[in-house]
């Protein structure tokens, strides 16, 4: 299979709907179209995402080698599925819409042609695990205020520039979060903390100056600050 045409009535392409696949070039997505998955492991080069678009689901990209463009995310999409675009070829700045509510676990993992600053938008309350882990983002990170949880691997191994700054709305660091970023400056935790896991600062060696450990923290875990030589 080389081309699909796609019919304009079309609201939803399910998943593995063209899963490995040799279907090819730019892939035009009709508008109208409210869901789509189903292209993991396939040639396409390019996506052309309808104004319509509220879901991205889970593997949709996954491991698509080929498709080596800058992606731009219409305004209307409310979620990205897991893995979604996991090991994808996706490169340039990456523009979260500001209506989006969840980013599922792995949606960007290994994207390492992925560059710039990443701003998460005021909507999302939860980062699930690993979603922006070992991605290329070299800019710095912009958490929204009304963030609570940050869960397992979320930034891992992401070369992030410049400070660190966690909102004083989040309660919940997970396992491996940050671990092994570059961040730089000073650490400040929020207040109102109440969980911190293992390896969550792991080999973040350029962090400096003095770390507060919130009050409601009743257990230090381990590897938390390991390797942290700055």
């Amino acid at each position: 299979m080389i081309k699909c045409v796609l019919p304009d009535k079309l609201e939803r392409i399910e998943n593995a709907a063209f899963y490995n696949t040799s279907l090819t070039g730019t892939l035009l997505l009709p508008e109208g179209l409210k869901y789509v998955s189903g292209f993991a492991h396939t040639k396409i080069t390019n996506v052309d995402f309808p104004s319509t678009l509220e879901e991205i689901g889970d593997d949709a990209f996954y491991d698509t080698s080929s498709l080596m463009c800058e992606i731009s995310l219409p305004a209307s999409l409310k979620s990205i599925g897991g893995s979604a675009f996991s090991a994808s070829a996706i490169r340039g700045n990456l523009v979260l819409p500001d209506n989006l509510e969840t980013i599922g676990h792995w949606a960007f993992r290994f994207c390492l042609n992925l560059t710039g600053s990443l701003v998460i938008p005021d909507k999302i309350t939860s980062i699930q695990y690993g979603p922006f882990s070992y991605c290329g983002f070299n800019g710095t990170l912009t958490l929204p205020k009304g963030l609570v949880e940050i869960n397992s691997e979320a930034f891992e191994g992401t070369p992030f520039k410049g400070e660190l700054n966690i909102p004083k709305s989040v309660t919940i660091i997970g396992t491996r979060s940050f671990a092994y970023t570059t961040f730089n400056g000073t650490l400040v935790l929020p207040s109102g903390l109440i969980s911190l896991d293992t390896d969550a600062f792991r080999g973040c060696w350029r962090l400096s100056g003095i770390v507060e450990v919130p009050e409601d923290i009743i257990v230090i875990p381990s590897n938390l600050f390991l390797d942290c030589t700055g």
